[in-house]
């Protein structure tokens, strides 16, 4: 068995994120300022964002994220996982910050920790939440909303913990 997990076919990178746990992410990073949400999807992140100005991009809805170069304050979203650092680069060059719902395991491979630090970013904070049901991969991997800043070179927290422990 290799060491590598095989890559997404792109039907299982089509996870719609439940809302409440969209409304727990954008609560407790309360992103300010121009938002963009570049996996719409049904919307539950964009439309659960407390700011007049935002916008989205939904590939299905013809706006592509990788066509999309205005700056942009903050960056929240759920991203296709097979994709993470084509989203993680392309999200660095337009945002200040950025927060990508996934695994902490995928998102921090030596590749991507390398692009963050060549592109003048470090990883803030893991908030830390539980994984929803399927359709959801059920991996045993820990899933966080991951907050990634330009400039950062602080410590990294982690946070809500106490969830992950109580929920095993």
């Amino acid at each position: 068995m290799p060491l590598n997990p095989r890559p997404n076919t792109p039907d299982k990178d089509i996870v719609y994120t439940p809302e409440p746990l969209a409304i727990d992410i954008i609560n407790h990073y309360k992103p300010t300022g121009f938002v963009l949400d570049p996996c719409k999807g049904d919307g539950a992140f964009y439309d659960n964002i407390n700011t007049t100005t935002k916008d989205w991009c939904e590939l299905a809805l013809g706006k592509d994220f990788f066509d999309y170069h205005t700056h942009v304050d903050w960056i929240i979203t759920n991203p296709p996982w097979s994709l993470m650092r084509q989203f993680l680069q392309h999200g660095m060059s337009i945002a200040d910050n950025i927060v990508y719902l996934t695994s902490i395991n995928h998102y921090t491979t030596k590749r991507r920790l390398k692009d963050m630090k060549e592109m003048g970013f470090g990883v803030k904070e893991f908030y830390c939440v539980d994984t929803p049901t399927k359709p959801w991969p059920q991996s045993g991997f820990q899933l966080a909303a991951v907050h990634t800043q330009r400039g950062y070179d602080g410590p990294i927290t982690m946070s809500n913990l106490s969830t992950v422990v109580s929920n095993g």
